[in-house]
């Protein structure tokens, strides 16, 4: 019977692991959390080898580009879900699965594809095509909106976070004695697009630029991606310098501490990043030091006072960016970088609408000239023909003949 019993969670786990990241193409985090906290980082088929039947072992819903579970290294997102703790709310899971499932799904809040016993609560999991870490601000939006109507049902605040790692099917919730597992499933899946134009279509973008005061809900949506893209910043210019920041470790550290904890609202999980990140310095400080030079950063943000809420210029001239690391920068940046970036912007516009035209009116770009031309040549290559038969045969000289063969070779075309 026990033999029977594991088959039966090994077959749900795999499931499990399956749905949520059988195409994923990203590192995916799994933890342990017993004595103390554990953490190694696989792909999926590597995942697949792993053992789940053990207390309290997790993996990320989310991948990520590297070996690292923080906000700045995400790489796909997966899935939205909640972490509902029905031990705070005086019901039975099965009553506030049966009033949910009544009021809610499908009418305030999508159907979610896993409905998950972690043991003393519920997790919701509403599974996605795949998109891209910079869809983050929409996907945070998503989840703070099903937080907020799921609230008088234990929603967890502190469980927003797109790093969360949540239970397995299969594993023991060492506080409940029960072994995690899955309730109902719904088979489909999601565009992130879909939920938003669904439950916030006041997000819409072109509803969103209109005059006059944004409501608070897109106020804050907006708010939220300048947080990201200024964490994004901060990274990107950790990376040009390679690591090497003595003079700027102090300012560095406050300003991701504080721009995560807007983002993330988890102090706990800001703090443990910003660590993090001071480890992979050259020249690290003491945690001591880390801890004293960035507190003011969540003090700030738990008064919900925007005292260190930084203009562009003041930026640049506090951690002394360059022009050249300006031009990697996504919203640090002088007036002078974007006046240059919208120049290059308005040429692009402007030659791709000659082009537009020059094909309207049947005429043929250069460009389109050159790209017809090898296409013709490597139609003539598959079929056999010899370089001085093909540029006999477009009437082409042969060295533009042999500069197209070398293109198209490089390219990975032939």
């Amino acid at each position: 019977m026990g033999q029977v019993l594991r088959q039966e969670e090994y077959s749900e786990q795999i499931n499990y692991l399956d749905i949520l990241h059988s195409d994923s193409k990203g590192w995916i985090t799994k933890a342990e959390i017993n004595s103390g906290y554990k953490q190694w980082h696989y792909r999926y088929n590597e995942l697949l080898e792993q053992d789940f039947n053990q207390e309290n072992v997790y993996i990320s819903i989310n991948t990520f580009y590297s070996t690292f579970r923080r906000l700045e290294y995400l790489k796909e997102l997966k899935a939205q879900f909640i972490d509902l703790d029905v031990y705070k709310t005086g019901f039975t899971k099965e009553q506030i699965i049966m009033h949910l499932e009544a009021d809610y799904f499908n009418k305030s809040i999508p159907r979610p594809n896993l409905i998950i016993d972690s043991g003393r609560g519920l997790y919701l999991i509403w599974l996605l095509n795949s998109v891209p870490s910079k869809a983050l601000p929409l996907w945070k939006a998503i989840e703070e909106y099903l937080y907020s109507v799921l609230k008088p049902f234990g929603a967890d605040r502190q469980a927003l976070d797109p790093t969360r790692i949540l239970r397995v099917p299969g594993s023991i919730n060492s506080k409940s004695k029960t072994t995690v597992k899955v309730i109902e499933q719904y088979d489909y899946i999601y565009d992130l697009r879909e939920i938003q134009n669904e439950y916030l279509p006041e997000l819409e973008e072109r509803k969103a630029k209109k005059k006059g005061r944004p409501s608070k809900t897109v106020f804050i949506h907006r708010e939220r991606s300048l947080y990201y893209a200024r964490i994004q910043d901060i990274i990107k210019l950790c990376e040009l310098r390679e690591y090497d920041l003595k003079g700027h470790r102090e300012l560095i550290l406050f300003l991701y501490r504080y721009y995560l904890c807007y983002f993330l609202e988890d102090t706990q999980k800001a703090l443990g990043d910003v660590l993090e990140l001071n480890r992979e310095f050259i020249y690290p400080l003491s945690e001591t030091e880390v801890i004293r030079a960035t507190r003011s950063a969540e003090k700030v943000y738990l008064s919900k006072n925007k005292d260190y809420k930084y203009k562009n210029e003041t930026l640049i001239e506090l951690l002394v960016i360059t022009e050249l690391e300006e031009t990697y920068m996504s919203t640090i940046i002088s007036k002078r970088e974007f006046k240059r970036r919208k120049n290059l912007r308005d040429r692009e516009y402007q030659k791709n609408k000659y082009q537009e035209k020059l094909r309207a009116d049947g005429k043929v770009s250069e460009k389109d000239k050159i790209s017809q031309r090898r296409e013709k040549i490597k139609a003539l290559l598959e079929q056999g023909f010899k370089q001085k038969e093909i540029y006999l045969s477009l009437n082409i000289s042969k060295r533009t003949c042999i500069n197209d063969i070398k293109y198209l070779k490089e390219q990975g075309l032939i």
